[in-house]
């Protein structure tokens, strides 16, 4: 199951609003995995903070908070991402498959077992 791109930015925008705040690494000055999603976050306004690169990539974010309007859009995400995965995807799609894949078999073998040895007497 393909899990949704928009779900990252729920968790980080949680996090932000949330009494803890964000990762202790942000906060020490350690590098974080996916400061470029901070970066991006705050460069469309949804978390406010400075961000310190050295030309190439965003390393650090300093003192960040979430905006108003980060609030807005983490409520507009949840209320858009649903958790649960959709009726056509993981095990529904693969059971829905095999049955097909099973019954074509099964009808192709009968089919050629009474062209090569004609209808069974039990049927008549």
């Amino acid at each position: 199951m393909q899990r949704d791109a928009r779900i990252p930015i729920i968790e980080v925008l949680e996090m932000a609003a949330s009494e803890n705040g964000l990762p202790r690494e942000l906060i020490a000055g350690e590098n974080v995995h996916d400061v470029s999603l901070y970066h991006d976050l705050i460069d469309q306004g949804y978390l406010m903070g400075t961000i310190l690169s050295d030309g190439k990539r965003p390393y650090f974010i300093e003192g960040c908070h979430i905006t108003t309007k980060g609030r807005e859009y983490l409520m507009q995400l949840k209320g858009n991402v649903r958790e649960k995965p959709p009726f056509w995807s993981g095990t529904f799609k693969y059971t829905l498959i095999g049955f097909i894949i099973g019954t074509t078999i099964g009808l192709v073998v009968t089919l050629w077992w009474i062209r090569k040895f004609g209808m069974p007497g039990w049927f008549n």
